[in-house]
């Protein structure tokens, strides 16, 4: 999946328990109890350009500007700007940018801005950007080819579930497609990384997406997969991902731009087994993780509003062991509904979860499957 934020505060449905709990902290009362993006609803990092706003249209209007883009709308000016849509018509976006304060002048004369002495310059940062970036793009492919949604909302069945999962792995897989570091590696170090990360992106993915629910996981469907989901799970995953993970992030205040660091310091991890015998990617791979690590660092200390919080740097990151482990269980879950055939586990799943294979299935089958993700189009699988 590739994240996108949702207001689930007016999603009504009062049985499923999928509403913000009115006890919960608001995300942003840590610094401001006003921070709400101006432009799409979702929770602002801080006054960027002139109005309030979150990091995802932060950047998108600097990146409109500095690069001139000129959108058009095709749905007749009138297309809904909210954290669900938001990526859907960038022209309305961008017209909603200026008519809530954001000044182009402002991110033309960015880079000579003097600040004060006690105040840290804000540098730009083209790893960020590029993550927020790549980010914006897949979320927009998944507004534009999951369209079914005349029954979201609801409570998830076993099918959701795997449809869930499958639209998320694929979604990785374009995302990873993306990334510069990733298109140097070959295809063999290609599909060890994917399947290294597989799990542990659906674990993260699901834990933010639904960091504004209470007591569910909400899916890349749009179901909603309750706490005490009748749903099998042996190890109690769904559960685990909101009191392991998704509490966590809720406390911390998690921005999108940490989320989308995260699992980019996930994904290219040098000592992923899976890289076993590969030993030429490994010198990029470290590489390029430890460059995402320090403008990590240098954001959070620097950067963030957040930034006096203590601390902050490190409890982000140990969110990172806390989300391996869970990923372990849920491979094992799907392991056993591949078993006792408690779920249709697709090829794809197959091979980016079961990677050492399990009865019916040819894994030379399904590795190719994921060989013709990185080569191809992946909307055509969605």
């Amino acid at each position: 999946m590739s994240h996108e934020m949702f207001d689930y505060s007016d999603y009504g449905h009062s049985e499923m328990s999928c509403k913000r709990s009115p006890s919960s902290p608001s995300p942003t009362s840590a610094f401001d109890e006003s921070a709400v993006c101006a432009i799409c609803g979702d929770r602002a990092t801080g006054k960027h350009y002139g109005a309030m706003s979150c990091d995802g249209c932060k950047g998108f209007f600097r990146r409109t500007v500095r690069k001139r883009h000129n959108y058009v709308c095709r749905f007749g000016h009138n297309c809904v700007v909210d954290k669900a849509q938001r990526n859907t018509c960038r022209k309305c976006r961008f017209d909603l940018c200026l008519k809530r304060g954001m000044k182009k002048e402002a991110v033309q004369s960015e880079r000579d801005r003097i600040r004060t002495a006690t105040q840290l310059p804000i540098p730009d940062d083209p790893i960020l950007d590029s993550l927020l970036t790549i980010e914006e793009r897949i979320s927009k492919l998944r507004s534009t080819v999951i369209t079914r949604t005349s029954d979201a909302r609801r409570q998830a069945t076993t099918g959701d579930v795997t449809e869930s999962i499958n639209q998320q792995l694929t979604l990785m897989v374009e995302w990873a497609k993306n990334l510069d570091a990733f298109q140097r590696l070959r295809v063999p170090a290609q599909i060890a990384l994917l399947r290294h990360f597989a799990a542990q992106h659906i674990v993260l993915c699901a834990a933010f997406r639904s960091i504004n629910a209470n007591d569910c996981v909400w899916l890349t469907n749009e179901t909603c997969l309750h706490k005490n989901s009748q749903i099998p799970d042996v190890n109690k995953v769904t559960a685990r991902i909101i009191d392991q993970l998704t509490v966590p992030m809720r406390r911390l205040n998690m921005t999108e731009i940490e989320y989308v660091t995260l699992k980019a310091i996930a994904f290219f991890d040098p000592f992923a087994k899976q890289l076993f015998g590969l030993d030429a990617a490994i010198p990029i791979i470290n590489d390029t993780r430890q460059r995402v690590l320090d403008s990590f660092e240098r954001h959070i200390r620097q950067v963030s509003p957040l930034r006096n919080e203590p601390r902050r740097f490190a409890n982000l990151l140990l969110l990172l062991p806390q989300m391996r482990e869970l990923a372990h269980d849920l491979v094992e879950d799907v392991h056993l509904a591949s078993i006792f055939k408690l779920a249709n586990i697709d090829n794809l799943m197959q091979d980016l979860l079961l990677s050492k294979g399990s009865a019916g299935f040819n894994l030379n089958d399904t590795k190719i499957i994921t060989e013709n993700l990185i080569n191809g189009t992946t909307s055509k699988a969605l």
